[in-house]
């Protein structure tokens, strides 16, 4: 149900699914070839990235795929209160944007939705799993979504204007008002993974999938890796230095991925 929507902020969200482009890639070849053709579709810009396990999903935030929806303004209030003494740098509290990326790091459901500048990083989180299930990396023209959303072809930066009531209302209910859009919006690198991962982010006033607006063949393009693929992309993505130890710079990352090549099993003989 909606209530105090704004006609003026962001088009109407309608039921339609829409067929958005997508390629097929099976090696490292034809995901190159994939890449360059999203880049040249989207009039040679740096698209954005994303990659899913599982094809069938939604590009959508962790908030709406959940059902505590409802409970988003107590939730985050209460992450609020509660992260000052566990973390000493949090933002301040005239910054939701800066919140809303610190909670969405920390795991906690939000309507973010995370992006990455490489595709290689994309095609990683793609292809992780053993599943059996096909994966696919979505490709992303920003600016294009930001030009249909907010009648800009630029990107938000974190303090724009632009966004100022689109993250606000994450945490405060103004009935009177509410931003639907959905916008691209920079970080600031303020933690190591941010960089490492290349980091970006869409914002999202309501739950409509990105895929499900009406002009998501505008700017977006699916490249398909087939399950039968995926063993072999891990393969090349370790020999280029992709991995969950470099991708998650932290120690309990790097002690799972040592153990799982194997050097917890060798026997220190010098003792």
């Amino acid at each position: 149900m909606e209530q105090g929507r704004d006609e003026s902020r962001g088009p109407e969200v309608s039921p339609v699914c829409v067929k958005v482009s997508e390629l097929v890639a099976i090696d490292m070849r034809t995901f190159t070839a994939a890449v360059a053709t999203a880049a040249r579709r989207f009039e040679d810009t740096r698209p954005w990235w994303r990659g899913h396990e599982d094809v069938s999903w939604a590009l959508q935030p962790s908030l709406y795929r959940s059902e505590i929806e409802s409970n988003e303004h107590n939730m985050n209030a209460r992450f609020r209160l509660m992260a000052r003494p566990r973390r000493g740098d949090c933002p301040s509290s005239s910054d939701p944007l800066g919140w809303l990326f610190l909670m969405q790091h920390y795991g906690l459901p939000t309507r973010l939705l995370d992006w990455s500048h490489s595709p290689l990083v994309a095609l990683f989180f793609a292809v992780m799993s053993t599943g059996s299930t096909d994966a696919c990396v979505w490709a992303l023209w920003p600016s294009q979504l930001n030009l249909v959303e907010s009648k800009t072809h630029s990107l938000c930066m974190p303090g724009s204007r632009t966004i100022g009531r689109l993250a606000h209302q994450a945490f405060t209910r103004d009935n009177d008002v509410v931003d639907r859009r959905i916008v691209a919006v920079l970080t600031e690198e303020s933690d190591l993974r941010h960089m490492v991962q290349q980091s970006a982010f869409t914002l999202h006033g309501r739950n409509q999938p990105l895929e499900d607006i009406s002009t998501a063949d505008q700017f977006l393009i699916r490249i398909r890796i087939p399950a039968k693929s995926k063993a072999g992309f891990r393969q090349i993505l370790e020999l280029f230095g992709i991995s969950r130890g470099t991708l998650f710079p932290d120690l309990d990352n790097l002690s799972r991925e040592l153990v799982q090549m194997g050097f917890a099993a060798l026997r220190d003989d010098s003792a």
